[in-house]
Order: C-alpha cells, then structure tokens, then sequence
C-alpha cells in the first residue's frame, strides 16, 4: 500500500542518517587515536639517538624473515601479498612468518609460497590484553635473521618489531621512527601506494630491482576454490540471457564514510542498466546482517573470504566502493572498479591495468554508470580482440 511504502522509505531515511551520525563519530574518535599515536611516535623518535644504518643486507645470511604489519583490516592484509610473493622470490629458500591483526589472515596468508607461520594479534573483542601478550609469546617463541616494518607510519608495526627476536630489524626512515633498526631504508616521495611500499623496502633490502608497475596483489586460489565461485555465481544469474559472461558483481556495503547510501547505488544500476541492458548484477553480501539494495537482483553470500575471491573471479567485472572486497577482486584478473569516497585513491587504488578507479564523491551515480559502461565494453572488445574503448 503506498502509505506502507511511505513508511518504509521515511524509515529507511531515519535509519541512514542515524548511520551518518554514527560514521561521523567513529571518524573524529579515529582522528583522535590517529593524532595521539602521532605524538607518541614523535615523542620517543625524538628521544632515540640517531644512527646510520645500511640499506641492505647480504640475502645469503638470511633463511627466516619476519613481517610486522599489526593491521586488522581485510584490504590492508591483501596489500601485503605483493611483497611477501617478491620476499619468495627474492628469498625462495627462506622461511616467512608474518605477524598481523587481522581474524582470518591465516586462511588469506597461510598457502602462499613460503609462508611458514601467520600469528594473528588481537584486532578487537574481549580479552584484547591477554590475547595480546599470547600472540607475543608465540611471536618470541622464535629468532628470526631478520624482521621487517612494511610500511612508514604504523605504530603497532614499530612496537611488534621491537619486542621480536630478531639479528637485524629493517624498517622505513622518518621523523616517526623509533624502532632500534639495523638497516633503514629511505621511501621516495613518488611511491605513496600501500601496496607498492612493502615490495619497494624488500626490493631495497636485498638489492633487487624494483618494477612499481609489475605490482599487483595476489592470492593463489586453489581449483576447487574456483569450482566452487563459478557454481555460485552460476546459480546466483540462474537461465538469465548471458550467464556467467554478463555477471556484474558488486558490493554496496562499506561502513563509515567509505559507504555510498543505497539510493545512490539504485541509481547508478537504473542508470548503467539502460547503457549496458545485457549486464546481470549480483551483489555479494557480508554473512550477517546484510539486506540486498535491489531484491529483483541476483545475490550471493560467503563465510569463506577464498571462496568469495573465486566467486569473483567468476564475473565479467566487480565494483566495490574502497574496502575489503575490492581489494579481493583486486586479487583476480577481473577487471575491478574502485570508488572512493573517504580514502585517498592514490594510497589504494586497484592496480591491474584492466582497473578503473573512480572519485565517487565528486561524480553522480549517472556519470559514474558511464565511466563504468566504457570498462564493460572495452572488456568486451578485449576479449573479442578488437580495439580499446576510451574511459572518461
């Protein structure tokens, strides 16, 4: 009845803007633990003695390295992959460890080649201080030849680097740093993606070259995996015209500031539907409490983060505001569409040269359905072998 519709729409508002507010105050809260981590980064840098510290290390001494990257984000995680797959090559006799605060890290991380041990730290939830000094106790149960800080600014990173065991600590110069490196190495201005960071140091420390443009991200899905991804999305578009070939996937549920509501993703689909009307979305929702924006569209729903990857790997392409998802689609040869919103695209953009990375919140949902639309086709011609399609 239309004034159960109205209802629902003036309570789906209501619900929206209360999330609004809620992402509001997470900032700020976030603002503040960014600034006081800041000044106590500072605080000891300024109490350390400053020292030289080579750059590199000799590879043949080193058979056991470990990697400090104290994160508990999905997309920070699968950052790491482009550096720990270079480490293995660089170092394919050796045995990797990496330290890390993400929950399902071990099923991301575990598989990829030479990685022995993934310790996972306490990201949240009860017990965080017990949790903690456990993982720090495994940690410390081993002495490697040399641990290594990823990345230039990350507290959690520096203290984890501290306290393992390790003959050298390698780490980023800058005026934050505290750590007791025995090797430092200096980040250029110009290398600013979190990706690409992490493989530049490791590059440095065991004078390899380094390809800024050769970085991708990367997850090993084993066939079954994959199997698994394409019987899902297969079922998810049913005898819809196309199948599998014309499967958009999309996830529409980023929190905080990165989120775009969903009337906006509403009007992007009607938008991209009337350009591409041969596309067949298929939003891919979180385990739990999790409502489609569309229930006309195809949907599917994983617990596992591997088989959700494979099932990506089964679409045409994947769009996904800046967040975890996109991050695993990033992982796949799928063309990949980032849009951003809160984050800064030149820190996370998707790297594969088939990517399109879009300011989402300087471009209405119309604009962004073209952009989108020129992708789609381009992949299209690829694939037929004819010539690119340019993207606005």
């Amino acid at each position: 009845m239309p004034g159960d519709r109205h209802a629902t729409t003036e309570g789906a508002e209501i619900l929206e803007r209360r999330a609004a507010g809620n992402s509001g105050i997470v900032a700020a809260l976030r603002g503040l633990r960014h600034s006081a981590r800041r000044r106590f980064d500072l605080t000891l840098a300024r109490l350390r003695d400053p020292r030289d510290c080579p750059e590199s290390v000799h590879a043949a001494e080193v058979s056991s390295v470990l990697v400090c990257r104290i994160n508990g984000r999905l997309g920070n995680t699968l950052l790491l992959t482009p550096m720990l797959r270079r480490l293995h090559e660089l170092l394919p006799q050796a045995t990797i460890d990496v330290a890390i605060a993400h929950a399902d890290a071990r099923e991301l991380l575990a598989d990829m080649p030479g990685v022995r041990r993934v310790v996972v730290f306490p990201h949240r939830g009860p017990d965080m201080a017990w949790r903690y000094l456990r993982a720090l106790h495994t940690l410390r149960s081993c002495y490697y030849d040399l641990a290594i800080d990823p990345t230039p600014a990350s507290t959690s990173n520096r203290i984890a680097l501290t306290l393992c065991r390790a003959r050298s600590r390698a780490g980023f110069v800058g005026e934050r740093q505290w750590a007791p490196l025995t090797h430092a190495v200096a980040l250029p201005d110009e290398i600013v993606h979190h990706a690409v960071q992490p493989v530049f140091i490791v590059s440095r420390l065991l004078n390899g070259t380094h390809d800024p443009s050769g970085v991708r991200l990367w997850l090993p899905l084993s066939a079954e995996q994959q199997r698994a991804g394409r019987a899902a999305i297969a079922q998810a578009v049913g005898a819809q015209r196309g199948g599998l070939s014309n499967a958009c996937g999309f996830f529409a549920h980023a929190s905080g500031q990165k989120a775009l509501a969903a009337p906006w993703w509403r009007a992007f689909w009607r938008a991209f539907l009337v350009l591409e009307p041969d596309a067949l979305p298929v939003e891919f929702l979180q385990p739990r409490g999790c409502t489609p924006i569309d229930a006309s569209f195809a949907h599917v729903q994983f617990s596992s983060l591997r088989t959700l990857a494979g099932a990506i790997a089964a679409t045409r392409m994947f769009i996904s505001a800046d967040t975890g998802p996109m991050h695993l689609a990033g992982c796949t040869p799928v063309p990949t569409v980032g849009l951003f919103r809160a984050s800064r695209l030149d820190f996370y953009r998707p790297l594969k040269s088939c990517d399109l990375a879009i300011e989402a919140a300087h471009r209405s949902p119309e604009e962004v359905a073209r952009c989108v639309s020129a992708l789609w086709r381009n992949n299209r011609e690829q694939s037929r072998g004819g010539a690119p399609v340019s993207i606005g």
